[in-house]
């Protein structure tokens, strides 16, 4: 008899039938473990006697072809495992690093979401959500069938830090944005239409700032790129600046200047 713990709680795998009952002496044990529900004993492929505790019939998400044909999955101290008919589960923490992984190499998930270059089904559903301005927990949870809003955040978190994902959400904003007719000029054209002609200095001020800021003016370069709501503009090199105000001055530009201040 062997066991690990999850949250302070021991939870066992019997070698022996007797050793099980001695403790568990009301508990029906199930022979095929896939017909077991959640918090049965059943017997392991291994010939040991584990308890199930956590069975979905809800299908992995088809992201590989593997799991399709699969009835659902299940969960023991010592590993996932599909449910499927050529499945085996075993009880050898050794060949299981990660009991919430059904890899039998992975430790960590977080590494797999990090190392992966490609998307998978859901990260492209999480990632055109996201875009669409659904929120990233919601986003998660729609997208991975996820109860948990504390389990989400974590998860949404970790996928936002990916390179792969921000880049689809980008492509998704900017598609959008391109069918409503919202670019960077668009917004330029706006922020100047303000700063010109606006009645209240403060609009006038705030909006100069603003414009500062996007062409990079205000001692801030903008190093961000052209990705629609998650960066505004690529900045402009001090040298393009420079010669952006010697062309405004050979071609005799006496446009009244804004005297932009301090930010206090």
């Amino acid at each position: 008899m062997e066991y690990q713990k999850i949250k302070g709680k021991r939870h066992y795998i019997y070698d022996d039938i007797d050793e099980f009952y001695d403790d568990h002496p009301n508990e029906v044990l199930i022979e095929n473990w896939r017909d077991g529900k959640q918090d049965d004993w059943v017997w392991s492929d291994d010939k040991r006697i584990v308890q199930l505790l956590k069975v979905s019939t809800i299908k992995h998400p088809q992201d590989r072809k593997n799991y399709k044909w699969s009835k659902g999955w299940l969960r023991t101290i010592v590993g996932t495992f599909l449910i499927r008919d050529n499945t085996v589960m075993d009880t050898d923490f050794d060949k299981h690093p990660n009991r919430y992984t059904f890899s039998t190499k992975i430790k960590h998930t977080s590494a797999r979401v990090k190392e992966r270059e490609n998307l998978t089904k859901n990260e492209r559903i999480f990632s055109v959500n996201v875009a669409g301005g659904m929120g990233a927990v919601k986003s998660y949870m729609e997208a991975y069938e996820e109860t948990n809003p504390d389990k989400a955040r974590k998860k949404a978190i970790v996928l936002l830090k990916q390179e792969r994902i921000m880049q689809e959400v980008e492509r998704s904003v900017l598609e959008v944005s391109k069918t409503l007719g919202l670019d960077h000029e668009y917004v330029l054209r706006k922020l100047k239409l303000l700063a010109d002609h606006s009645e209240d200095d403060n609009i006038i001020l705030q909006s100069t700032k603003e414009i500062g800021k996007i062409i990079g003016t205000t001692g801030v370069t903008v190093k961000q790129k052209e990705v629609g709501v998650f960066g505004v503009f690529q900045g402009f090199s001090p040298e393009q600046l420079e010669n952006i105000e010697r062309q405004k001055l050979g071609d005799g530009n006496t446009n009244r200047q804004i005297d932009v201040g301090s930010d206090d």
